[in-house]
């Protein structure tokens, strides 16, 4: 196997422990907190602490990286996850909790920012939507997986296991990245930018429509999947929780399938038809949430919704093909920093709309579906170099 392609991979499997190790916590966080006596609102803070950590170190991870060496500041990252995730495991108050939190948002914002730009540059640009949906797939499966191992950890060993299990996790990918990634496959001086240069990608039009329509990925992932629809279910609809929990581990798998299918074949064909497919068959789910009565039409809906966001799902593969020489970290990191936005805002926001009683209503749907089509509205107009790769790749063939 080239080298490329097995760091990619590696790259990949280290993404797939942390992101693992991040949804470990989910389960014992609130509980966890709880047991500090603090009162709900800062028991949600742990949640917001560590996004809001991210969306501050994105830009500068992607800036920094590119100047001392991605590999450096991959390792930084997974040093910093692993130790504030040993610190949040044996936190003897709330204090140190949130702090330990706060860090490991800093520490994932260095490694994600920083791998998801080697991933890009190592990928030959005719592989760059299959190599990304490979990398955010890992991402969904370790979504998947570690509720569950952070349960079982946390029922057997207490409230502060699974914080431990991440930093092990974390451990493990340092040493993976360290042992197997060569310092000169992810290294290009000539890509470091300063803070002046940031603001001329930031006014490239096809950079900002993408990095927009980023924001709706995020709104539609966070703040409708995993916050209004639990809310709905549970709420409006009376399901159990082991029954809402089938709904979203089904919507996972569908989302992971329609991920590596467009990678695929917006390589052959062009990001544009699927993108636009994607994001504008997810604001229409999202607005048939809250006509479903039952489990059977949720899950329907839920599995038409995730299909759906798989379509737009390696979006960083369009924004590689769209930037110029020496910008990719730079563009990277604001492509996390939006994405972070809708992460920390589309909760709050929605959560904000969908009421104080007894039910959820109706208006977080349809606010949402508006926004992620508004914001992908933009997209029709923005240049798609795959599209042209492959109408020259046609020619050659229909040429030969």
């Amino acid at each position: 196997m080239r080298a490329p392609q097995r760091s990619i991979l590696v790259l990949s499997a280290a993404s797939f422990f942390s992101m693992m190790g991040m949804s470990i916590v989910s389960p014992v966080l609130p509980d966890y907190a709880l047991s500090f006596g603090v009162p709900f609102a800062l028991a949600g803070l742990l949640i917001s602490g560590f996004g809001l950590a991210r969306l501050f170190i994105d830009i500068p991870a992607g800036m920094l990286s590119e100047r001392f060496g991605a590999k450096r500041f991959m390792l930084l990252g997974l040093a910093i996850i692993a130790v504030s995730s040993l610190i949040a495991g044996f936190a003897g108050n709330y204090a140190v909790l949130l702090a330990a939190r706060v860090l490991e948002g800093a520490g994932s914002a260095i490694y994600t920012t920083t791998s998801l730009t080697a991933v890009s540059r190592l990928s030959p640009k005719e592989k760059r939507g299959i190599n990304l949906s490979l990398y955010t797939s890992m991402f969904l499966i370790g979504t998947m997986i570690g509720p569950v191992v952070g349960g079982l950890a946390a029922e057997h060993f207490g409230l502060g296991a699974p914080f431990t299990v991440y930093g092990l996790f974390a451990s493990f990918s340092f040493v993976l990245v360290w042992k197997t990634i060569g310092k000169e496959e992810v290294v290009d001086p000539s890509s470091a930018i300063r803070p002046r240069e940031l603001l001329s990608i930031l006014r490239k039009r096809d950079i900002l429509t993408i990095n927009l329509a980023n924001v709706g990925v995020f709104v539609a992932r966070q703040g409708v999947l995993n916050t209004i629809v639990p809310l709905y279910a549970r709420l409006n609809l009376g399901l159990a929780l082991s029954e809402l929990g089938v709904v979203l581990s089904v919507g996972a798998l569908a989302n992971l399938l329609t991920i590596l299918m467009s990678g695929s074949l917006s390589d052959r064909h062009g990001r544009r038809p699927f993108f636009l497919a994607g994001l504008g068959l997810t604001a229409l789910f999202i607005a048939l949430v809250p006509f479903t009565t039952d489990l059977v039409q949720l899950s329907a809906v839920v599995v038409g919704l995730t299909l759906s966001m798989g379509l737009a799902g390696p979006m960083a593969a369009w924004l590689t093909d769209v930037v110029g020489p020496g910008e990719l970290g730079g563009a990277m990191g604001v492509f996390r920093t939006m994405g972070d936005f809708g992460y920390v805002v589309g909760p709050v926001a929605l959560a904000a709309l969908a009421g104080t009683g007894g039910s959820v209503a109706s208006t977080p749907f349809f606010l949402a579906a508006a926004v992620i089509l508004l914001l992908t509205l933009p997209l029709i107009r923005t240049s798609d170099p795959a599209a042209a790769r492959a109408r020259r790749r046609r020619k050659d063939e229909s040429c030969s």
